[in-house]
């Protein structure tokens, strides 16, 4: 008998066969997976675990260590003083006193003036504040305990609400225990490990300027505020003590902050930080702007946010977890960077460090400028010149500063967003050169601007 044509059911050729083993290959393979994701149980890196919660114990880090293995480990890396690949950044306890001594002339009469050091990792966060001269000879209030602990919110906080801020900054960090610093509650909720807020300040200005609750904010919102809640611009409403307010009301570049703080309707009625001894300004001191600047940055606007950069995912054992080692991404390019980038590790290091050598190097003439300022400011008064004449040169000395300063302050060294940066700078340098003028106008050129030393720190 004839044999069957294919069109009847004839036997199948080779190729038809391979390609049935194929199939029948992968929906095997693929049903394995299912089987397996359905009935596997979550990895213990990321199960949700019940932490202790005795003597606040759920507030540090310890109570996680087990629960967290990976995540726990990779925090304490933070503890680490490897320098970035770029030279900028901690390499442990340093004065940065010492590399930019127009600080000292800048910050004359504020705490700043007395110890300024690089910053070290989240593990040293309240250890280093509490060591500092700014807040053992300057006695400072309980305002600065505010971003050093979850023990901020869910002890101090519910229990007075703002009076904390009433208290002395050595009585509330005493209370804190060594692991409880920059912690997991600082970021999430124990029960849950979701994100959340813990600065008072900042669910205040999400009230106010964003008119939404914490879960109606999208993802990558939260995944930026939770770092942006500390590593922002804030003042005290009272100077030195007192609520702890963020000027974001106008926006967030310096110069809309800028004119937030030309108000004269702020709370407990501020008026600046500290009145500069040699120019007789009212200044405003920065705090670490690091969201700010980012903000109105492209990584932004492309949607790429503090954790995708600074604790990017990470694989050990098999296991994906998020690292919790804070800090450079040039320091893990291949996992931070390299995932979006398509240019080499020493491509995108080099670009980095232009950036940096810059935004330093503007840093440093916009710094000596504002110096030079506040000394011509003060040859004029004693040369006769009244507080009505000098008033230009006192509110251009203390907008030159903000700029200078809002750019020193922030962590980034101008990689965060370098247009802006650059920009800021150059603004503090020609309103501190205004500010001179108007001082020498003050006094009919008894003062020249030629004559100012080119070191006026050197006696410091």
């Amino acid at each position: 008998m004839a044999p069957i044509t294919w069109k009847e059911g004839s036997k199948l050729s080779k190729l038809q066969k391979y390609l049935l083993g194929v199939i029948v290959v992968c929906v095997a393979f693929f049903g394995f997976v299912i089987v397996r994701i359905g009935i596997a149980q979550p990895s213990s890196t990321f199960k949700l675990a019940q932490i202790p919660t005795e003597n606040n114990a759920h507030l540090g880090m310890e109570a996680f260590k087990e629960a967290y293995p990976l995540q726990y480990e990779s925090y304490q890396m933070t503890a680490s003083d490897s320098p970035t690949p770029t030279g900028y950044g901690s390499s442990g306890v340093h004065s940065r006193l010492m590399d930019e001594p127009e600080m000292i002339e800048n910050w004359k009469g504020y705490a700043f003036s007395l110890q300024y050091d690089d910053d070290r990792g989240h593990v040293y966060a309240l250890e280093d504040v509490k060591n500092s001269l700014r807040t053992n000879k300057a006695n400072q209030s309980g305002s600065c305990i505010t971003c050093k602990s979850a023990y901020t919110k869910d002890v101090f906080y519910d229990t007075m609400g703002w009076d904390y801020t009433l208290k002395s900054f050595k009585e509330l960090a005493d209370q804190v225990p060594n692991d409880a610093s920059i912690a997991c509650a600082t970021c999430h909720d124990v029960k849950t490990m979701k994100l959340r807020l813990v600065i008072p300040a900042q669910i205040e200005d999400l009230e106010r300027n964003w008119g939404k609750t914490w879960d109606e904010l999208s993802d990558n919102d939260k995944r930026a505020l939770v770092c942006g809640q500390c590593h922002t611009e804030y003042y005290f409403e009272q100077a030195k003590k007192g609520r702890v307010v963020f000027p974001r009301d106008n926006g967030y570049t310096a110069e809309e902050m800028y004119e937030y703080y030309k108000r004269t309707d702020l709370p407990g009625g501020f008026k600046g930080d500290w009145k500069h001894p040699d120019s007789g300004a009212m200044m405003l001191k920065a705090q670490h702007p690091d969201y700010d600047v980012w903000k109105t940055s492209v990584h932004a606007d492309a949607g790429v946010t503090c954790i995708d950069c600074h604790m990017p995912y990470m694989r050990k054992n098999g296991q994906k977890y998020t690292s919790h080692y804070i800090s450079s991404p040039l320091k893990y390019v291949e996992d931070a960077c390299l995932k979006c980038h398509d240019e080499s590790k020493e491509v995108l290091i080099a670009r980095v460090k232009t950036i940096h050598d810059n935004t330093f190097k503007l840093q440093r003439t916009a710094g000596i400028t504002c110096a030079k300022a506040h000394l011509a400011i003060k040859a004029a008064a004693e040369a006769g010149a009244t507080d009505e004449q000098l008033a230009p040169a006192r509110e251009l000395i203390r907008e030159a500063q903000w700029y200078w300063d809002y750019v020193e302050a922030e962590n980034g060294v101008g990689f965060h967003n370098p247009d802006q940066c650059m920009r800021t700078l150059g603004l503090s340098i020609d309103l501190a050169h205004q500010a001179i003028e108007a001082a020498n106008a003050a006094t009919r050129g008894a003062f020249p601007m030629d004559n100012l030393p080119d070191k006026p720190f050197d006696h410091l």
